[in-house]
């Protein structure tokens, strides 16, 4: 129930943040309300000049009814500002997009953040010539925390945390203009991290796809509905309930996105689910039934061995019957000979980001190089120069047509 609950939070909040919810006023009431002494005061003029100097942010009025026109000015970096609070009266502007106001100076400066520092330390190698052709310039927000994905050029393009991590959520790089929401996949990973960890099962937000977005169906419960596969705002029309009709009847279902379509269901009630998240159901009815009884659980009322990823399934490693590690795509298949047996350093260090950099690269030319257990090899070459990668694929350093003088280089480097 608890699980449930905190679901239904997450949705409720989810739907507050990107539904408009503009203050109702009577009809007319701001034509009669601004007649006489009540006229607008003149906004200021940075919203209308938006450019290399001047620049503001259009936001609803702090006056009844909204009725007037309001323009937040955003200041420069090293522009006098105000740190705002009790007795320092309305904020008048504020620091602009990845600024902050400096408590002492009281002038905007640049916020202090792990991605800022990021784009310091590619800036200095930069201007040193240390820098590769696909080495890219780390993108930051607003805030100054990591955009929400990183592309990897000629390779990938996958989700990011704001701290940069790499998510769940991988598509193959097309071009310069590359563009990943990635709020599913984001939402998933804050909910793993803030909530589920303190909870006694496994909480899982909305079903993303393979791209990091929203799954168009979602459900609670047995009610499922259609909602905006970037926002995952839900779009006005028809639900279902499962315990009545099938899955198809939703307009917004798409079959290619149901990894594993319920097509042996010819009678209600009808299933909309993935193994991965049935097994964590399994488990959790076998514990609340076993402490009703009396039982002690303790030793099996873990689910530390139970890992759903976004879109439902169980991950991209499985074993086999050796016992061995093998790298799977999203349906549980295995991916070409990517095994590490037990007990060996591959096995321990097996990631399998590079077998599924390939898969998703199913039409290219050049896919990267990986190594026997799936993971990047750290030397990748590319039209006759070769350059050192981290375990995401990403480039570190300049490339270099002699391979031996990479700093990652090793003798063995074509085997590992």
């Amino acid at each position: 129930m608890a699980a449930k609950n905190v679901l239904l939070f997450i949705c409720f909040m989810l739907c507050s943040i990107y539904v408009n919810c503009d203050i109702l006023c009577e009809q007319g009431f701001c034509k009669e309300h601004l007649n006489g002494d009540n006229a607008c005061s003149t906004p200021a003029p940075e919203c209308d000049m938006n450019n290399a100097t001047h620049s503001g942010l259009w936001l609803p009025s702090p006056t009844i009814c909204n009725c007037c026109s309001f323009c937040l000015p955003l200041y420069k970096l090293g522009q006098p500002c105000s740190l705002g609070g009790s007795g320092n009266g309305i904020t008048i502007g504020r620091c602009g997009d990845g600024l902050t106001c400096d408590n002492s100076t009281r002038t905007c400066i640049r916020m202090k953040t792990k991605c800022h520092d990021a784009q310091d330390d590619y800036d200095a190698r930069h201007a040193r010539g240390e820098t590769g052709a696909f080495e890219n310039r780390p993108s930051c927000d607003e805030k100054g925390k990591f955009t929400s994905f990183h592309c990897v050029p000629s390779q990938t393009c996958f989700c990011q945390s704001e701290e940069g991590e790499r998510l769940f959520g991988e598509v193959e790089y097309t071009g310069l203009f590359m563009n990943m929401p990635c709020r599913c996949s984001q939402m998933a990973y804050k909910i793993q991290t803030l909530i589920a960890k303190d909870l006694p099962y496994p909480v899982f937000g909305m079903r993303c796809t393979a791209d990091g977005n929203f799954n168009p169906v979602q459900c609670i419960d047995n009610r499922c509905y259609c909602v905006n596969t970037i926002t995952g705002e839900r779009i006005a029309g028809p639900s279902v309930d499962l315990n009545t009709t099938h899955i198809s009847e939703l307009p917004c279902y798409d079959e290619k996105l149901d990894l594993f379509p319920k097509t042996a269901d010819s009678e209600p009630p009808y299933e909309y689910t993935m193994p991965c998240f049935d097994t964590v159901q399994e488990r959790k009815d076998l514990i609340v039934k076993s402490i009703e009884e009396g039982f002690n659980v303790e030793y099996f009322s873990t689910f530390g061995s139970i890992s759903c990823l976004p879109d439902g399934t169980f991950g991209r490693m499985s074993i086999n019957s050796n016992g061995s590690k093998i790298c799977v795509d999203e349906r549980g298949e295995k991916l070409g000979n990517y095994e590490a047996p037990a007990n060996t350093p591959q096995f321990n260090d097996m990631d399998c980001k590079c077998a599924h950099s390939t898969n998703v690269m199913t039409l290219s030319n050049e896919p990267p190089r990986c190594c026997k257990n799936g993971n990047f090899r750290p030397i990748q070459c590319h039209s006759g120069k070769c350059r050192c990668v981290d375990s995401d694929g990403r480039q570190v350093g300049r490339e270099s047509s002699d391979v031996t003088r990479l700093t990652c280089y090793t003798q063995d480097w074509r085997n590992c």
